[in-house]
């Protein structure tokens, strides 16, 4: 960093080799410590889940909800 010079790094987690960095944020406290945040970004597989049953609710004003299964 061009105005803070070297900066110390302490890593909590690796970042994982697909995730893109998209941003970063360099925070300073009151005590002078800085912090950077990294925003970053992948790409998530979506499993399609089976349904295995289902409920249909309708409103009613004198029970509140009545349920496919008169409930």
């Amino acid at each position: 960093l061009p105005k803070l010079k070297m900066v110390k790094l302490k890593q909590h987690r690796e970042i994982p080799p697909k995730h893109i960095i998209k941003s970063c944020t360099i925070s300073m406290t009151p005590t002078g410590k800085y912090y950077v945040s990294i925003l970053t970004e992948y790409e998530k597989e979506i499993v399609q889940k089976e349904v295995q049953s289902v409920v249909g609710l309708d409103f009613a004003m004198a029970e509140l909800y009545v349920s496919s299964e008169d409930e």
